[in-house]
């Protein structure tokens, strides 16, 4: 029977959907489409993710608790902690959002870009105070790098395979409008070292103007397609 609410099909005897979960009622029409069953490889993969994350937690939770009792107990001024919680933050989102994921591209390296950068933040919290001379390297340097790095990989991954794989254009674009970041943050007076943003900046605005320049019309194609316009 068709469901009334979501418009798919099913042919077992359910009495409520799937897909939306709501009542189902016969309506006496034939059913020529059916939901797709639940497959064992599906359930597998399902079962899997799961295990993953309960074993990753539950060692995780053992190593942080552990490092968190060692810090505040032997160096309670360096809260060295921080950055334990992040590396197993950014390795469990690694596998959950980069590995494990279906997502597309551009979400992918926007996580890491995100994790690494939390990261490093945590880093960059400890040794400030440990330091005479204050500086914001994360911003400086490290956020402008990694942005460039990943248009770079992106921009050239693209350039190579977008005719078979066009929805790189796509991820490009965003992940190139993405690495305006660093230019917007030091108009903002937030990056005090230009030097890095100007590169970063360059890569971007050259990956921009060169996908547009001479695939505009698979560029549009593909946001057409993916946005519905």
């Amino acid at each position: 029977m068709r469901c009334k609410y979501c418009g798919i099909n099913v042919d077992d005897d359910s009495k409520i959907c799937p897909l939306c979960h709501e009542i189902l009622e016969d309506d006496g029409k034939p059913v020529n489409e059916n939901f797709p069953p639940k497959t064992a490889a599906s359930a597998k993969n399902r079962d899997s993710r799961f295990s993953f994350s309960n074993i990753y937690i539950a060692v995780a939770a053992v190593i942080f608790f552990s490092c968190l009792g060692l810090n505040l107990g032997l160096t309670p001024d360096v809260l060295w902690f921080t950055v334990v919680f992040a590396v197993l933050l950014y390795g469990y989102l690694t596998v959950v959002n980069t590995v494990m994921s279906s997502s597309s591209l551009w979400l992918k390296i926007f996580w890491q870009i995100v994790m690494i950068t939390l990261v490093l933040w945590a880093a960059q919290s400890v040794l400030n105070p440990l330091m005479e001379e204050r500086n914001n390297w994360l911003a400086d340097y490290a956020l402008p790098i990694l942005l460039t790095i990943s248009v770079l990989a992106l921009g050239i991954t693209a350039a190579c395979l977008f005719h078979k794989e066009p929805s790189l254009l796509v991820d490009n674009l965003i992940i190139s409008l993405i690495g305006l970041v660093p230019i917007i943050l030091y108009a903002a007076d937030v990056i005090d070292v230009l030097a890095p943003t100007i590169v970063c900046t360059v890569v971007c605005a050259i990956s921009l103007i060169g996908f547009i320049a001479f695939a505009r019309e698979e560029l549009w194609a593909e946001i057409v397609r993916r946005f519905h316009f």
